[in-house]
């Protein structure tokens, strides 16, 4: 009985002090995220500059990092992040965890520098509430509105441009895919994605209609890095339907690329496939080639085309 008396208060007093700490601990972190924004609280910060740590705000793959948030911190420990669809400042709560990371506007963040003109965030990459340092490698700079006003000789647009060495590095990329235009390994996605238009009745293309569950699960990249077309021929020699991917070099001229269908059967299809490029998209299609920083280059699409006789 002596014995578990003793238990039962040792197991009370362990239990009195992790919440006495735990709750010192929360109130430690709240303090810390109150005062944390304190100097730029009110203040209009305009982001211009997203890249990787190597300094390009593109990757080998062509997508781009893309400077586009204008925040607010506001009094009651939340930020306004400006959102581009429907023009208005959203409201976010911050979360603090730890030391300098924060999460708000659905994103975790580690705060690399911060005064009343000026603002560093790294953008972090969190699994199971683990920092995968890694992956956490985009870093996202601000100046405050009266800086940018004051002290710099540019809007904020011209700050957001792309600089010498991405164009050095996207020419670099564009010079490597159109030297090897129908190698997968080589390709580099169009920033300005390749346009289809049709010339005839006959034909038609739209942009794939993606469904509900495709259009949550693709970021706002999608559509540039995996251009996807939808296209109808009337009047075809016969009823059909092929899905397949398309080179598009830099003048627009089109070529098989990838399809699935058993070995013994992909020189024949091969064939078709780009007899109906030969015979219907290059009569009755306008091709403008992909791009990137106005560079024109080779590229890849992916087409569903349905032919009804």
């Amino acid at each position: 009985m002596r014995n578990i008396f003793i238990q039962s208060f040792i197991i009370v007093v362990c239990a009195a002090c992790f919440t006495s700490c735990t709750q010192g601990s929360s109130k430690e972190n709240d303090e810390e995220k109150h005062t944390f924004f304190e100097s730029i609280v009110g203040t209009d910060f305009y982001e211009t500059r997203r890249a990787f740590d190597n300094g390009l705000s593109f990757d080998t793959t062509g997508f781009q990092q893309e400077p586009i948030w204008h925040i607010l911190f506001t009094p009651n420990d939340s930020v306004l992040i400006h959102s581009l669809e429907g023009d208005s400042m959203l409201h976010y709560a911050i979360h603090h965890d730890r030391d300098s990371i924060f999460h708000f506007g659905r994103e975790w963040f580690r705060v690399i520098k911060l005064d009343e003109d000026s603002l560093m965030l790294q953008r972090l990459a969190v699994q199971n509430l683990r920092v995968k340092e890694a992956r956490s490698n985009v870093f996202m700079k601000f100046y405050s509105e009266r800086f940018l006003q004051r002290n710099l000789n540019k809007t904020v647009e011209e700050l957001r441009k792309p600089t010498a060495q991405d164009t050095a590095f996207v020419q670099q990329m564009v010079d490597k895919t159109n030297r090897n235009s129908k190698d997968l390994d080589s390709l580099f996605a169009a920033r300005n994605p390749v346009i289809l238009k049709s010339k005839n009745p006959d034909l038609e293309v739209k942009k794939h209609a993606l469904s509900d569950g495709e259009g949550i699960s693709r970021t706002a990249a999608y559509q540039y890095l995996y251009p996807e077309f939808d296209i109808l021929i009337h009047n075809a020699y016969k009823d059909f339907y092929h899905t397949f991917s398309v080179f598009v070099d830099r003048k627009g001229k089109m070529t098989v690329a990838k399809f699935n269908i058993s070995p013994e059967f992909e020189e024949s299809r091969r064939k078709v496939l780009q007899g109906i490029i030969d015979v219907y998209f290059d009569k009755y299609m306008k091709v403008t080639p992909g791009s990137t920083l106005g560079i024109p280059h080779n590229t890849l699409i992916m087409l569903y085309v349905k032919g009804v006789e």
